[in-house]
């Protein structure tokens, strides 16, 4: 199979790599279906691409690769609607916001992180009230240094439909 994208062009894929969402993400229900692969070779980053609507396309992290003592409770509901019986079984990624020119204010959402049932598939976005829709990816005392190290480097944009 493929999608058209204006991001990437024409991916083939086959079904089994598709990661199904039933409900689709917040203010996204009609992009159900999305192929996640690394935004680069050694890159901590991945796109989320929906199948659905080719135009919109997410990057999101691992946030346990960035926040080693965060621990998400996922509500009974939830892990039922995906089919989820094994905690070894779920996989979490938050979406990233990267500001134009500014990427050492990336943030993430840790609110409204996708929990995803590796063995079947499916995923669902969730709500975290815990945490933070905005969490800053780079600790501050950090930015100074990071914005010296990125210098003249291009930045990674998050890719938003437009109606």
């Amino acid at each position: 199979m493929e999608v058209h994208g204006t991001r990437f062009g024409t991916l083939k894929y086959v079904e089994d790599e598709l990661i199904s969402l039933e409900q689709g993400m917040m203010g996204f229900p009609n992009s159900k279906r999305y192929l996640m692969f690394p935004y680069s070779d050694d890159s901590s980053f991945f796109w989320f691409q929906s199948v659905d609507e080719p135009e919109i396309a997410f990057i999101v992290i691992n946030p346990f690769d960035f926040f080693s003592e965060l621990e998400f409770l996922v509500e009974d509901a939830d892990t039922a609607a995906i089919g989820l019986e094994k905690g070894e079984d779920m996989e979490v990624f938050s979406l990233l916001t990267i500001p134009d020119g500014k990427p050492e204010d990336m943030r993430t959402n840790l609110a409204g992180p996708v929990v995803v049932n590796v063995r079947n598939r499916r995923g669902r976005q969730v709500v975290i009230k815990e945490y933070s829709a905005r969490q800053p990816l780079i600790p501050y005392e950090m930015r100074g240094a990071y914005r010296e190290q990125t210098r003249g480097k291009r930045a990674v944009k998050q890719m938003v439909a437009v109606s």
